[in-house]
């Protein structure tokens, strides 16, 4: 089974018919040593007008290309640490405009070196009515879902390293509805996550003509993974029948990655 979630807002809300909640934070960034326990508290906020039932499960947690993470049952990918984790409770009710925490605790595993990821997915329902009734058990089931994604290091051990994998620009012709643009794919060759940001340097005849930058959300990418960046040029026109040469530069901590690519507007 996978989940795709496509918003990460701090704090993260979803909303099922009348059904309005949160978990708070939406997204943990830690470090940690091999065989060390961190701990975590997380808050979920039912900030409906009626109680819900909370089934909360532990799930493996990756990005796909966009930067939208993917969330799917547990595995033993050496990446994924949710089987060392463990929750102080996994359902509950919470009645309308409560909070409830949830204590989570990981053992980091020894013998791992560079990064780590896990989801919390807490599932959401009305609670089980104790009076049934003829007329309400055709009744849909209403109910939500949202994440808490943990992205994790141990310490000082992860290695950084990404690098251009793809690069392509979109087929002529030109407007300003759809201007030129040029799309770069990294791969984390890595062991831990990187944060990348770019630009992309124009050149005719030697000279610099612009600066684009490179547009990919966050710029996070886990272990093997790959994540798109695009830039957009809306000043073509100018440079009608030249060839141009473009830099596409990459930074990161601890590292930086470069592409050239010449190409001639129509």
């Amino acid at each position: 089974m996978r989940i795709l979630i496509f918003l990460l807002l701090l704090p993260l809300s979803a909303y099922a018919g009348m059904m309005s909640f949160s978990v708070s934070p939406s997204i943990v960034k830690f470090e940690t040593v091999q065989g060390g326990i961190k701990a975590f508290d997380l808050s979920f906020f039912n900030q409906g007008e009626n109680a819900i039932h909370v089934d909360v499960k532990l799930m493996d947690l990756r990005l796909d290309a966009k930067g939208v993470p993917i969330i799917s049952e547990l595995s033993k990918n050496k990446r994924q640490w949710a089987r060392f984790v463990s929750l102080n409770k996994t359902k509950f009710i919470v009645e309308a405009r409560k909070y409830e925490k949830i204590h989570v605790t990981l053992n980091t595993p020894r013998g791992r070196a560079g990064g780590g990821y896990f989801a919390i997915v807490f599932n959401t329902t009305a609670p089980k009515s104790s009076k049934k009734s003829k007329h309400k058990q055709n009744l849909m089931t209403i109910g939500g879902q949202l994440p808490a994604l943990f992205i994790g290091e141990v310490s000082r051990t992860g290695k950084r390293k990404a690098q251009i994998v793809k690069s392509a620009i979109n087929k002529a012709p030109y407007t300003k509805d759809k201007p030129l643009k040029m799309r770069f794919v990294l791969k984390n060759t890595g062991t831990t996550h990187v944060n990348v940001n770019g630009d992309v340097l124009l050149r005719y005849n030697n000279k610099v003509i612009g600066r684009l930058m490179l547009e990919s959300g966050s710029g996070l990418i886990l272990p093997q993974g790959e994540r798109y960046f695009v830039a957009s040029w809306d000043k073509f026109a100018k440079y009608s029948n030249k060839t141009i040469k473009a830099e596409a530069r990459f930074s990161y901590q601890g590292g930086r990655a470069n592409k050239k690519i010449t190409f001639k507007i129509p």
